[in-house]
């Protein structure tokens, strides 16, 4: 019941995102400038996106490397089933299924695995927010949106600043992030609140071991390399639609993109993700060019990033490295993993203590 919620609920929120997005345009329009672009410009952008796909994947290894040293065929596997479930299931879902797929038990556990997705996550929206943050302010004034988007931007950025926060307060100090999980859930649930500090340390612990200081580098290297390849590749597949953006207008639509399809909705974050788009593009597209070839160019951009995420992901399905099983169980199983972590760190008499500095 709770997924067919889950389900209902995304769905709901796709196709209201898709309906705001084509309400009051030409259908019809939209659909001849998406057959009249110039599909020349979808080669060099698919050789973009698998430059994508490898530069997530090693920055992704170098994350788990203290842990254990994932080969890069296993790595490559789980990394592009990960983001096909990501793609797929709704409610963002899919965010489970790489920890849980990588994870070797007991040499690398579920805690550690989540764990470096979850530094991912805060570094590449720490980096989004700050370079939309930093776009927009050289947006005109009094361009429509304009605010909206800077106070989005600056939200989101103020959300992942508040994760690293608590990711350093963690790493430095266990038990002190322990107790602050289990005095904000305690007034609403203590049964949660144990339950959930619980959890929380188990996944502490996983953020225990980081990498050198020059792995460090060249996560952050890697990190400036994936963004910077997707900007580029959405301003090549622009051009396909007659659509000239320069860097800047690139990274910008980027950014709200990031922004946009945070918000849970449903399978291929259908909606949301064309939305987003159209919402960027029109802070540098006339109306008319925005109702036409900037919607086309969305809903293309949309099909091709899903298509060949998809491809990829089945493409390594059915590898010796996969259970498909633990795509779909992911979610419920890494809850009570840590569950089970956690009792094994209290039993080692590693409980609360700190860590020591790489």
């Amino acid at each position: 019941m709770k997924r067919f919620l889950q389900i209902v609920a995304g769905v709901a929120i796709s196709a209201g995102a898709l309906w705001l997005t084509l309400r009051g345009k030409d259908l019809g329009s939209i659909w001849a400038a998406a057959r009249g672009a110039d599909y020349r410009w979808l080669a060099p952008y698919v050789v973009i996106l698998v430059l994508i796909h490898l530069a997530r994947t090693v920055r992704w290894g170098i994350l788990l490397e203290p842990v254990a040293k994932i080969p890069f065929s296993r790595l490559n596997a789980v990394s592009a089933v990960g983001f096909m479930a990501l793609i797929l299931l709704p409610f963002r879902v899919g965010e489970f299924a790489r920890p849980y797929l990588i994870a070797e038990r007991p040499r690398l556990r579920v805690s550690a695995a989540l764990s470096s997705v979850v530094v991912e996550r805060v570094a590449d929206g720490l980096f989004m927010a700050a370079l939309l943050v930093l776009t927009l302010l050289a947006v005109p004034e009094g361009t429509p949106g304009l605010h909206f988007l800077r106070v989005g931007g600056v939200a989101v950025f103020g959300v992942f600043a508040g994760l690293l926060v608590f990711l350093v307060i963690a790493y430095r100090n266990r038990s002190l992030a322990v107790r602050i999980t289990h005095r904000l859930l305690d007034p609403i649930s203590p049964r949660l609140a144990e339950r959930a500090s619980g959890m929380m340390d188990a996944f502490i612990h996983g953020l225990r071991l980081v990498p050198s200081r020059s792995k460090v580098v060249w996560f952050f290297v890697l990190t400036a390399a994936y963004w910077c390849l997707n900007g580029l590749g959405m301003g090549l597949l622009a051009r396909a639609f007659g659509m000239h953006l320069a860097p800047l207008q690139s990274f910008t639509t980027l950014g709200v993109l990031v922004v946009g399809v945070m918000i849970p909705a449903g399978p291929g974050m259908v909606g949301t993700f064309q939305a987003a788009v159209v919402l960027g593009l029109s802070l540098f597209v006339p109306k008319e060019v925005l109702d036409t070839q900037g919607t086309a160019y969305a809903n293309v951009l949309w099909a091709v990033q899903t298509a060949f995420t998809t491809a990829l992901g089945m493409f390594f399905l059915f590898s010796r490295h996969i259970r498909i099983a633990q795509i779909f169980s992911a979610p419920a199983e890494i809850g009570e993993e840590l569950q089970v972590e956690e009792a094994q760190y209290a039993a080692e008499g590693d409980g609360a203590s700190p860590p020591t500095s790489p």
